[in-house]
């Protein structure tokens, strides 16, 4: 009886222990699946972070702290400002400061450029379709006879900020007046100058001259830009309302 107890004893014994074994197997198994996943998470999100960045032209860890900027206060004041202007405006250095204005303004000359590119390409679309048939609201970037932009149904639609006017220094003097007009109104705007090869005091000069307010382009209510090849081939000023 005494061996058939130490028997059963062992037995129970060794089930228990087994069963533990098995437990602390299971739990390290667990464990380490956890890690794996979260360890891809990680990667995936890092990846994720990488594209976005690289669509900007910033490092991964810099759309990080654009991230943690607009989850702060800058988020609060701007939401839904883009990663270049946010970290130029948090800038914590001149450079930092300089970087993110070039990466911005060489985005916002190839926007145009293909806005331009795809507006010449619709109208030519639409005067193979209509012909000259009269077409109403047409998505035009041309400005009326009195200088002023017709935003069409999309614009009318959309109340866009900011007006992008692409004009000449010479041999347009309907640039001028445009612009001025825009101006006059209180608009927003980005003016791209296609002949200032590349001179800013052509550009100071010009803006003097026609008397665009000084501290409306100190403040970025009015940007002034290069934009030589803008427009190529067709009549000016191009005036754009931006969505």
């Amino acid at each position: 009886m005494i061996n058939l107890l130490k028997a059963q004893y062992c037995a129970a014994l060794l089930t228990a222990c087994m069963a533990l074994q098995t437990n602390a197997q299971e739990a390290h198994t667990s464990q380490q699946a956890l890690m794996i996943d979260q360890s891809e998470q990680v990667e995936s999100q890092t990846e994720r972070s990488e594209v976005r960045a690289s669509e900007w032209g910033l490092s991964a860890l810099e759309w990080d702290r654009y991230e943690a900027l607009m989850a702060g206060r800058r988020g609060i004041l701007s939401p839904g400002l883009d990663p270049l202007t946010a970290l130029g405006v948090e800038a914590r250095t001149e450079q930092e400061r300089r970087r993110y204005a070039e990466l911005q303004a060489r985005f916002e000359y190839e926007r145009i450029e293909r806005e331009l590119a795809y507006q010449q390409s619709y109208d030519e679309a639409i005067a193979r379709i209509a012909g000259d048939k009269p077409r109403i609201a047409t998505f035009s970037m041309q400005p009326p006879v009195s200088g002023r932009a017709d935003p069409g149904l999309l614009g009318l639609l959309t109340a866009p900020a900011r007006h992008d006017v692409v004009v000449a220094l010479s041999g347009c003097d309907a640039c001028g007046n445009t612009v001025m007009e825009l101006v006059a109104e209180g608009r927003a705007l980005n003016v791209w100058v296609t002949d200032s090869d590349g001179d800013d005091g052509k550009i100071r000069r010009w803006a003097s001259d026609l008397g665009i307010p000084t501290e409306r382009v100190t403040s970025g209510a009015i940007t002034l830009n290069h934009g030589a090849g803008l427009g190529a081939g067709q009549t000016l000023p191009l005036v754009r309302l931006r969505r």
